[in-house]
């Protein structure tokens, strides 16, 4: 057994770390499942903010990797997520090259429909890419899609916690009206779904 979160998440093995906290498998032990832990530590405020948030961020939908709970204990808290385990699109481009076109549409369609019912619920989702899109391990069938990563979201109707003039999402993704600073809208979640499925289809954009 690894290190317990406020005696829930078992964490026991890291998967990725980045500035909004490591991510681990984990075992939720009140569910008895394995899942994916996000764990940050609490001593930026400001991070701590987008990290409660992000756990608001609660919309079950075949097509999106949501958090579904948190735990906190001392200096640390964890959101817990299903546990995706077939990669992201940008792993499967650097394994297979780019993807045909038929693929392309089926995983842009999964996508959207992801997008539809998080935009449905107020949430706009700010950074969606190839590699915040998970693939469950599927075999030789039809590739099944949920978008992930949820610590850039924010409502459309909350107010800023990020300072003006500052740029959050991903270069060659973010809409020319989100560079420019236009309040977060999901018109901005279309414009990366669609850089998203032209990147699928060419690698180099």
């Amino acid at each position: 057994m690894g290190q317990v979160i406020a005696g829930r998440f078992d964490l026991l093995e890291p998967l990725a770390g980045g500035g909004q906290g490591t991510v681990w498998v984990a075992r939720d032990l009140r569910r008895q499942q394995r899942c994916a832990a996000k764990v940050l530590r609490q001593s930026d405020s400001a991070a701590l903010l987008r990290f409660v948030r992000e756990q608001g961020v609660q919309v079950d939908h075949p097509h999106l990797a949501s958090p579904y709970g948190w735990a906190a204990e001392d200096h640390e808290v964890a959101i817990a997520m299903p546990l995706v385990a077939g990669g992201s699109l940008e792993d499967a481009l650097a394994d297979h090259g780019a993807l045909s076109e038929p693929l392309v549409a089926h995983l842009l369609l999964q996508i959207l429909d992801g997008l539809s019912a998080l935009h449905a619920d107020g949430w706009v989702h700010r950074d969606v890419k190839p590699a915040n899109v998970l693939l469950e391990p599927t075999g030789t069938g039809a590739p099944h899609a949920r978008l992930g990563d949820m610590g850039l979201a924010m409502r459309v109707s909350d107010a800023r916690l990020t300072q003006l003039g500052l740029l959050h999402g991903t270069p060659g993704f973010v809409a020319p009206e989100a560079a420019a600073g236009a309040h977060p809208a999901p018109a901005q979640d279309l414009f990366a779904a669609g850089r998203t499925a032209l990147r699928l289809s060419l690698i180099h954009i």
